[in-house]
């Protein structure tokens, strides 16, 4: 099972000189998910070798946004298990594209999370990202399985 999710924020701006400036956010990722027979797990399955120049990133060039991928795989499947769904998954982080201005590990955490969700429940309400102007980070707000 595959999910993929890119997380984006256009932000308009008006310039002095009355321009209108559209600068852009985002993180995409991209995971499979299959069933296992022991514990939730989450790997980083992404190789050595990613182009750079499509964003694309592994742990050798951002271990940070990697990390943070692997931890939004993981708080969707915490959900998942309290929330009374009693299969276990392993969740493999296939490939994390971002833009080194705008991309940060809270963004990429969301989307690795809602992607996550898209593997195993493709069919559900899905989580829904929360971007909040004080803190300035991303979050996730998980919807009511009951």
């Amino acid at each position: 099972m595959i999910g993929e999710y890119t997380l984006s924020k256009v932000v308009v701006r008006i310039w002095k000189d009355g321009t209108i400036g559209h600068p852009f956010f985002g993180v995409c990722v991209w995971v499979e998910a299959e069933p296992s027979l022991i514990e939730n797990s989450v790997i980083d399955a992404i190789g050595q070798e990613v182009n750079t120049g499509l964003g694309e990133v592994n742990s050798r060039t951002h271990d940070d946004w990697i990390n943070a991928a692997i931890e939004g795989a993981k708080e969707t499947l915490t959900y998942l298990e309290r929330s009374s769904n009693d299969n276990f998954f392993l969740v493999k982080i296939t490939k994390v594209i971002g833009t080194e201005v705008d991309t940060t590990e809270d963004s990429v955490k969301v989307a690795a999370s809602i992607a996550t969700w898209r593997a195993i429940n493709p069919n559900s309400s899905e989580p829904i990202p929360k971007f909040d102007q004080l803190e300035n980070i991303w979050t996730v707000e998980f919807p009511s399985l009951v």
